[in-house]
């Protein structure tokens, strides 16, 4: 008989969600489940029923994973949630599970989608089962003090001078299986307490001395050969005019147990998080290898072309006519874009890599130099700077004024058409109290209905004729800020400009 699951998906694509439930069901699954492509329709599924598994698609018109993931943080912080998306990125992976993502699929490998559910239901399951541990660890603990207050646990009364026990209490006796009378005159090392006559001498040494001693973890072997862990608590003090001592000991076995059991747990749980890191580690250095490598078997080929095209232009100029020369212009032309595009594509898988170097860092100076650039970079342009004074944050210089320099060039770049034009850099609270930095111009601006496109690599809303460029711009400031543990959002309207938010 299938086992069933009762799955919610969060995917805007009906094909999609047909195929990730034809998978489960191939897998050996009955699946019980609903689809949703809203905040609203997901909080009302969360709210309506328990669910086993979240499923999510990263981007969606009206959706994303993130906002997704908070949301059942928010109402079922320990269902898995486990993304099923077309994009390639292993480092925003790496970034989604450290958030609390359980797993990132790729829809053309749904193949996993059954291991990986199994396995975060297994995770469950394991954290399930620790978390009663501790729940039992605690009910221990208050059962065993409140049998402390009401003398339920284990009394013995010692002569200080003899060390012999002159009185015990009847849950000693039960507790050790010795009768009343064949505890009585007895040393302690002679019931299973204490054993190693010196390490004896040496305790009472420093009862006598300090009129205390304790140990939390004691072994005790009962009259039937039982082995059981008990704390030993003992005092020494004045009774009608002589001293006493009173032991007072309470069985902690139960307790002993399960701090064993977590510890084992915990062991288990630390290495799956050290092999899956090393594992993504390993896939991201291979990523950068063949990234490099595909990136220079490229650039070889182009520089042959486009020396080639030169040395054609300059020997043979002459015998062609102008079309010809133009042509071999074209090629050229085409040839440096080509470069271009590699050498952007190579750079955006740098700012996946390494350590990030984080420092308090001015975002309203860095915008004032771009500012500056940009202006000396086409001086008759009329463009008008607002920025706010006093922005900082704790990031990455480098990567960030690479990220601001990307924003801030698209807003000129988009302007170009206007006879005068504005740009604005500062914050807008948001409705969860965070900060969000924003970009804002008055440009050509964009249909929000294309708003998905805009940070995909190789994505562009205009032509290459009207406004130049590789595609590559806004992948790179999605790169930077997804690794500074933010997210960039954008609005905007034809003609009327566009605001790119972000937040760090």
């Amino acid at each position: 008989m299938n086992q069933v699951l009762r799955l919610l998906v969060v995917e805007e694509r009906a094909a999609d969600a047909v195929l990730l439930l034809r998978a489960l069901s191939r897998g050996g699954y009955e699946v019980i489940y609903e689809v949703v492509d809203t905040p609203a329709a997901m909080r009302a599924m969360l709210e309506r029923q328990d669910w086993d598994v979240i499923t999510s698609d990263y981007s969606m018109p009206c959706f994303s994973a993130p906002a997704a993931l908070a949301l059942a943080k928010e109402l079922c912080p320990d269902v898995p949630f486990i993304i099923v998306s077309s994009e390639i990125d292993l480092d925003l992976a790496v970034l989604l599970i450290k958030i609390g993502v359980h797993d990132y699929i790729q829809k053309q490998e749904l193949a996993r989608l059954v291991p990986a559910i199994k396995h975060a239901l297994h995770e469950v399951n394991v954290r399930r089962e620790r978390q009663q541990a501790e729940t039992a660890l605690q009910v221990s603990e208050t059962h065993y003090r409140r049998l402390f207050e009401a003398a339920r646990d284990g009394i013995l009364m010692l002569d200080p001078v003899t060390c012999k026990i002159t009185d015990v209490n009847p849950f000693m006796v039960e507790l050790l299986g010795y009768s009343r009378d064949g505890l009585l005159g007895k040393e302690l090392w002679e019931i299973g307490l204490l054993k190693d006559a010196d390490a004896s001498r040496d305790a009472f040494g420093e009862l006598q001395e300090n009129g205390y001693i304790r140990y939390e973890d004691l072994p005790l072997q009962t009259k039937e050969g039982e082995h059981r862990q008990v704390e030993f608590v003992s005092n020494v003090y004045a009774e009608n005019g002589h001293q006493v001592i009173q032991c007072n000991i309470r069985d902690i076995t139960a307790r002993w147990q399960a701090e064993a059991e977590i510890r084992t747990h915990n062991v288990e749980l630390k290495h799956r998080v050290q092999e899956r890191t090393a594992q993504l580690e390993l896939l991201n250095k291979k990523l950068a290898t063949f990234n490099y490598s595909v990136f220079h078997d490229l650039s070889v080929p182009l520089h042959q072309i486009d020396s080639l095209t030169e040395a054609l232009s300059e020997d043979y100029g002459d015998k062609l006519d102008h079309d010809g020369l133009q042509l071999i212009q074209q090629v050229r032309a085409s040839t440096q874009g080509l470069k271009n595009i590699i050498a952007a594509l190579l750079a955006l898988s740098r700012f996946s890599r390494g350590e990030l170097e984080c420092q308090l860092v001015d975002l309203s100076a860095l915008a004032r130099q771009i500012a500056t650039e940009l202006r000396q970079s086409d001086q008759p342009r009329q463009v008008e700077f607002a920025i706010t004074a006093g922005l900082t944050t704790n990031g990455d210089a480098r990567l960030l004024r690479i990220m601001l320099e990307n924003l801030l060039s698209n807003a000129w770049k988009f302007t170009a058409h206007r006879p005068t034009a504005r740009i604005e850099f500062g914050v807008a609270p948001q409705a969860d109290e965070s900060t969000a930095y924003f970009v804002h111009d008055d440009g050509a601006g964009f249909d929000m209905a294309d708003v998905d496109k805009l940070f995909g690599t190789f994505q562009r809303l205009h032509s290459d004729q009207e406004f130049p460029g590789t595609g590559i711009g806004l992948a790179t400031v999605q790169r930077i800020i997804h690794r500074h543990g933010g997210r960039v959002w954008a609005e905007g309207t034809v003609d009327r400009g566009a605001t790119f938010y972000f937040t760090l």
